[in-house]
């Protein structure tokens, strides 16, 4: 008599149902990971930004210890009515090189010329570590136009390297900053701030106190056009900032003009009331999320958030406004 024996197969591997189960699970477990994973990156990003600025401050009181100055926002022609900006010459960033063990590229420059020379150029296409914010994803050298004053104001274009970082010049969101604003971008009345137009600044004068005083912030580009718009965003030429508006730091304006870099007036030269975004050309702003960094004039650096009140913006701005 023979006795059956029963064989059960034995099982390897998944079945369909099963391998889908862990499919999904495994992309919840990615989905919920990859907000920390970035976010972590954007940490680290914030700190290396906050670093570059910290290493700007060293330089900046470098810079003061042997000039007994910190150096002009910008170095322009001024001239005698002391309204007129003949031309945009050398900015900070350019002045404070030796300070930032980057001599050698200070070398490049031919300070007898004006920064849009020929000359020059080779300097202000140098990728210069820090000036550059690793969020800001507009990192090497790009076209900008500028106006050229010794060929009638023609509009110019150049390749420069970026900077992300701008002197704080001004303010003309308070009471008392308003009063400035019919006298345009610089010059004569423009002066609340520190890093002015071709007049170099002491710590004696900044009567507010330094740890209560703004000397550069970001100002990251938001144009998505190319060539962008003037020297914005030149650590060669200088950017400076005005607060002009009253709107949050980072604020985007929605005009389409902001966007593509084409500012406030139309192709042919004519403007356009309807898409004036001339307020936010030069203005506090990062692609951190909630705020933008700046450099406060005792060296330190500070996230200045995007829900700070203007009124606190604008007496951190003033280096003698009693505020």
């Amino acid at each position: 008599m023979y006795r059956k024996h029963s064989s059960r197969r034995s099982r390897c591997g998944f079945t369909l149902v099963e391998l889908l189960v862990v499919i999904a699970i495994i992309g919840i477990l990615i989905g919920l990971l990859l907000p920390a994973v970035q976010a972590a990156r954007e940490a680290a990003r914030r700190m290396k930004c906050a670093s570059n600025l910290k290493q700007i401050g060293i330089a900046m009181h470098a810079y003061h210890s042997a000039l007994e100055t910190f150096p002009p926002g910008k170095i322009s022609d001024i001239q005698p009515d002391g309204y007129t900006d003949k031309g945009n010459l050398f900015g900070w960033g350019a002045l404070i090189l030796p300070f930032c063990e980057a001599a050698q590229v200070q070398d490049l420059c031919d300070f007898n010329k004006k920064a849009y020379e020929e000359e020059n150029l080779k300097a202000g296409q140098t990728i210069l570590p820090i000036y550059i914010c690793p969020t800001d994803s507009d990192r090497e050298v790009r076209e900008v136009e500028y106006y050229n004053p010794d060929k009638g104001w023609a509009l110019e274009k150049l390749e420069l390297a970026p900077s992300h970082y701008a002197g704080v010049i001004t303010e003309k969101i308070s009471e008392k900053g308003k009063e400035t604003k019919e006298d345009g971008y610089t010059l004569k009345n423009d002066n609340r701030g520190v890093m002015l137009e071709t007049r170099a600044i002491s710590a004696s004068d900044i009567r507010d106190g330094l740890s209560n005083t703004l000397m550069l912030a970001e100002a990251s580009s938001y144009e998505t056009a190319t060539p962008k718009t003037y020297d914005n965003g030149s650590w060669l030429m200088g950017t400076n900032i005005f607060r002009k508006n009253d709107r949050e730091i980072n604020f985007r304006p929605g005009c389409e003009c902001f966007q593509k870099g084409t500012w406030w007036w139309n192709p042919d030269g004519s403007g356009d009331s309807n898409c004036d975004c001339s307020n936010y050309q030069y203005d506090f702003r990062s692609q951190h999320p909630g705020g933008a960094h700046a450099l406060i004039c005792d060296g330190s650096v500070r996230f200045l958030s995007a829900q700070m009140n203007m009124n606190e913006l604008a007496a951190l701005i003033t280096r003698s406004g009693s505020d």
